[in-house]
């Protein structure tokens, strides 16, 4: 589908989107929380966080309060926990809103206490625990003197407890992962043993979620997976997703150029006999990366990318002149091509996760049901 207003844009298809859910509803068979941080990869949260709740999601998450608020202000009312640090005036919002904030320090809970204490309220919380991957959450071992200190302060009801394996989708039954996943039980046992038994605890995230039944608790988080974001590492794309997000734009200019002229900045590359070269309305500042090795599609056939990336355009070599207008594929299918989100990942050295979240939102998003 083409959008004629835009020269740039991201098609997103939602119905891959509520397929992916519930392909991991099936396969976990416990409730599942959709990830939708950084725009959810880029490809719009507020979007697909209403298809996957409208496939069957629980609960959504992000990273910053500032992406809870959007949520809300689209009048999306499911559970939303916030990952990451909060200012104080944040803290106020989300109890305002009624939205589900992490503790990770005796800090942190003291001063959600003391502002939901302001409020005559209770702000709802998850225990954030590290459990190895040496990034925000208590320490394990003092994940139980956080909880207790949290209930004494009144003003916190622990509503869950959760952590992130660091290599569970790196390598395939990766020791560190078994390790975390012991460290996080010895939690759970050691709030049980203080009276605290939190409704949701969940371990998982996308790879973990298929590849670790053990660490399925009662919710999974799956973020990546829902877009299509390869889980894992190791191995091939999943068959049982589907693709949901294609990047396009289109050939603003098609001319002959002369031998002897080069192409660019840096002038890199040379014609040694005339050539048709074509400019992309798609550069460095649109996500598209200055690399070596560059393909775009162009009626369903691998055109190379030639010279250096500019900020806002880029140069193709064309086998024959083209009509301006012409849609070019950067990401996605055209006729039996394929360029995949691996394909970019492995040309610009950067993590599957990357190419999606690092797409300017300058490229129109286009909602495909």
């Amino acid at each position: 589908m083409n959008d004629i207003n835009n020269i740039s844009w991201v098609e997103i298809d939602l119905s891959a989107v509520q397929h992916n859910t519930k392909y991991y509803l099936e396969t976990v068979g416990v409730p599942l929380m959709a990830v939708v941080k950084a725009n959810a990869f880029g490809c719009g949260a507020i979007e697909v966080g209403k298809s996957a709740l409208a496939a069957g999601a629980s609960w959504l998450a992000v990273a910053r309060y500032c992406e809870a608020h959007a949520l809300r202000e689209a009048n999306i009312t499911a559970p939303i926990l916030v990952f990451g640090a909060v200012t104080p005036e944040e803290v106020d919002q989300a109890i305002h809103e009624n939205v589900t904030l992490s503790i990770y320090d005796f800090e942190v809970a003291r001063l959600y206490a003391q502002r939901a204490q302001n409020y005559r309220s209770k702000i709802s919380v998850h225990i954030k625990v590290d459990t190895g991957l040496g990034r925000l959450g208590v320490i394990y071992q003092d994940a139980q003197s956080l909880a207790k200190f949290a209930v004494e302060q009144k003003g916190i009801a622990i509503d869950g407890v959760y952590s992130h394996f660091a290599m569970a989708d790196v390598t395939l039954n990766n020791p560190m992962s078994y390790l975390q996943l012991r460290r996080f039980n010895d939690v759970l046992q050691a709030l049980q043993e203080i009276g605290i038994s939190p409704k949701w605890i969940h371990c998982s995230n996308s790879g973990a979620a298929a590849y670790i039944p053990e660490a399925r608790f009662n919710l999974v988080r799956v973020g990546a997976g829902l877009i299509a974001i390869k889980p894992v590492d190791w191995g091939t794309f999943p068959p049982e997703l589907q693709r949901v997000i294609s990047w396009k734009t289109r050939l603003v200019s098609s001319k002959v150029i002369p031998a002897g002229w080069s192409i660019g900045y840096g002038q890199n590359y040379h014609l040694q006999k005339d050539e048709i070269i074509g400019v992309l309305a798609i550069g460095y500042a649109d996500g598209f990366h200055n690399m070596p090795d560059n393909e775009v599609l162009i009626h369903g056939k691998r055109i190379p990318v030639i010279g250096n990336v500019c900020c806002d355009m880029c140069m193709v070599k064309l086998p024959d002149l083209y009509p301006n207008g012409t849609e070019v594929v950067l990401l996605g299918n055209q006729e039996d091509e394929w360029i995949t989100i691996e394909d970019l990942a492995l040309r610009w050295k950067l993590s599957d996760g990357d190419i999606t979240s690092l797409i300017s939102p300058r490229n129109h998003r286009l909602y495909i049901n």
